[in-house]
């Protein structure tokens, strides 16, 4: 199954009761429904706002199928589940409508479809045309996403590798640091036994009378060697922090200069994307009401909508023998037209509908490629923002080390000065014997070198325990870095294990159907994965058995009505649950099966009730007459219109 593309914050288990209230959407003006699990099922002839319900419960978890009423310029769909409300209001401004508020998801892709099955569905339309179905079923998976996270691994294993080569690197140290202790302890042995030696002969010195004042000058002496070796160690340090931060502005002011500032671009490309969405939001409200109207005057045609009149009685007697020249009432406006009419008016509206689908499609298209476009530019102008406050930081810190540095210089120059003093001071000092002046002297210098040594030795120490510290995390880092790289294999594979139970679960559950629908005539149908030139594309195949027992693959254009559209059903099925919508959205609204007998819907609505938790269907009162009397039935339009 797929990483679930859509938001994860609602589990299914949250829906135990839902509420719908619409005002001015559809066909209709006011309408109120509470539904439990199971099946519910919209009872009741054609033209009682049925579909108009569905597309309304669709709008409210998330879809784009919400479609203001023409005569309202504000209309409303809520959604309460288990008293949580999730509300869209739709506002008419001149030819523009436009929706805001709280949807259950935020993810049209995904309710339009896996869970709003109704006629206009695109999996459904594209099986009734022969069109390749993997487009629609791996929509959900966002390749985007996939490629940040995989990039995101990535910089994280390269700063493991980073990390395990230093690790490495300082463990190959180890041996050398031992060594240099070793010897490093063996030198402060000796300093400490001259110092001793030393000390042992200024006591025994005959003019032992100032050797109070000697030991006196000589503490100093070594206290100001101590302070002058720090001070320069410092000086050190910061000379080098400051050319390390020279380095690091070069090259920022380098890439700055690379970069250049979108502002006025950003303000464009928000515009073109407001308009851009502001003309999808028309396509999909011209593409919802084209589809009623086609879905109703198909019915129309096919002699299923309770609304064909009597042939009227000033038709003559050709009209009367000729289909096409009956005159049937006009489920809109109530006039009568006559039967070919419609037929050439539905074939010009299919024409519309399909340019309509286009449109969006290529607007779609366009709104994804400057959203990209928007993202690449604000990730661009973030990085320079970075990049300006780093310069300013370092430019701050260049400032401060620069004047610490002729502190820390001025204080050394002071301590020399000093240094110089006392040591004259110490050959001078009364009733010191030459000898004994040296000898201070000396051990002044070996303090001074034994001190040296302890933090030569200390150094070591800290690297040494540093090192073994890195070296007691390296298998971790080891584990991480193997972790990575099955998740990053296993990213780069999502979309092909994706592509791969998207076809299985449809193979599975297509057979299964097929079996309980009793389609005597067909043996098998199933979907073939191909790639081609990188793109994937599924292939579905139709294998026949006549009545004489022989097997043989048949074009999917001889697909029967009723068969396509259990096919097409099934293959949305087959994205409902690859991609794990029950887990978040556990509906389904299934509408237009009037191709399907009614034996069989009663069969296909169970198969559907047992993968999902809410089914909502319309069916007519005679195909809804073989479905057991444990469904809820709602009868249009009374039960739910207001």
């Amino acid at each position: 199954m797929s990483e679930n593309t859509h938001s994860a914050n609602h589990p299914a288990s949250a829906f135990n009761e839902i509420s719908i209230e619409v005002t001015n959407m559809g066909g209709i003006e006011a309408a109120s429904l509470d539904v439990t699990p199971g099946v519910t099922i919209l009872t009741g002839p054609n033209a009682t706002n049925r579909t108009s319900l569905l597309r309304a419960i669709a709008a409210s978890l998330g879809g784009s199928t919400g479609t203001l009423k023409r005569d309202s310029d504000n209309g409303s769909v809520s959604i309460t589940v288990d008293n949580t409300n999730y509300t869209r209001e739709y506002n008419r401004s001149g030819k523009i409508i436009q929706s805001q508020g709280d949807p259950y998801i935020e993810n049209e892709l995904l309710i339009d479809l896996f869970v709003c099955l109704l006629n206009d569905n695109q999996i459904r339309r594209r099986v009734r045309t022969g069109e390749e179905l993997a487009e629609p079923l791996l929509a959900p998976v966002d390749t985007d996403e996939l490629e940040s996270k995989i990039s995101e691994l990535l910089t994280e294993r390269n700063q493991i590798d980073e990390q395990l080569g230093e690790i490495e690197r300082e463990q190959k140290r180890l041996p050398k640091l031992e060594e240099k202790r070793t010897k490093c302890q063996e030198q402060l042995e000796e300093v400490e036994s001259d110092i001793e030696t030393l000390r042992e002969q200024t006591k025994t010195a005959d003019d032992s009378a100032n050797t109070g004042e000697a030991e006196s000058i000589l503490n100093s002496l070594e206290e100001s060697q101590n302070d002058l070796e720090q001070i320069n160690s410092e000086i050190n340090v910061q000379r080098d922090i400051k050319d390390d931060l020279e380095v690091e502005l070069d090259e920022i002011q380098q890439e700055l200069s690379q970069h250049n500032v979108h502002t006025g671009e950003l303000n464009d490309i928000k515009e073109e994307i407001d308009r851009l969405q502001g003309r999808e939001s028309e396509l999909s409200i011209t593409i919802n009401e084209l589809s009623t109207i086609v879905e109703q005057s198909q019915k129309i045609l096919d002699n299923e909508n309770n609304v064909i009149s009597e042939i009227t009685v000033d038709d003559n007697v050709v009209n009367k023998l000729n289909p096409d020249g009956q005159s049937i009432e006009c489920w809109t406006c109530g006039s009568q037209v006559q039967k070919g009419a419609i037929a050439d008016r539905l074939e010009t509206i299919e024409g519309m509908l399909q340019k309509k689908r286009e449109d969006r499609t290529q607007i779609r298209e366009q709104l994804s490629e400057i959203q990209s476009q928007r993202k690449e530019i604000q990730k661009e102008q973030q990085r320079y923002e970075e990049l300006t406050e780093r310069r300013d930081e370092i430019e701050d810190s260049l400032e401060r080390r620069s004047k610490l540095i002729d502190e820390l210089s001025s204080e050394a120059d002071t301590l020399r000065e000093e240094i110089d003093k006392q040591q004259a001071k110490l050959k001078s000092v009364d009733g010191t014997s030459e000898d004994v002046a040296e000898d201070y002297e000396r051990i002044s210098k070996l303090e001074y070198e034994r001190g040296k040594i302890e933090q030569e030795i200390s150094d070591i120490n800290e690297a040494i325990n540093e090192i073994e510290y890195l070296v007691g995390k390296y298998e971790d880092l080891k584990t991480r870095r193997e972790n990575i790289m099955d998740q990053i294999t296993s990213l780069r594979s999502r979309v092909e294990t994706i592509e791969k139970d998207a076809i299985n679960i449809f193979n599975r559950h297509i057979g299964n159907v097929l079996d309980r629908l009793d389609y005597k005539n067909i043996k098998r149908v199933w979907l073939e994965r191909q790639k081609v030139g990188g793109e994937t594309s599924f292939e579905l195949h139709l294998v026949r058995q006549n009545d004489s027992g022989t097997v043989y693959e048949d074009s999917i254009d001889h697909l029967s009505e009723s068969e396509r559209e259990v096919i097409g059903l099934m293959a949305a099925m087959a994205g409902y649950l690859t991609h794990d919508v029950q887990e978040t959205v556990p509906i389904i609204l299934l509408d237009s099966l009037e191709a399907i007998d009614a034996k069989r819907i009663a069969d296909l609505t169970k198969y559907f009730e047992s993968h999902t938790r809410f089914l909502l269907l319309a069916l007519l009162e005679e195909d809804a007459a073989e479905l057991p009397d444990s469904y809820d039935r709602v009868s249009a339009p009374n039960d739910f219109i207001l």
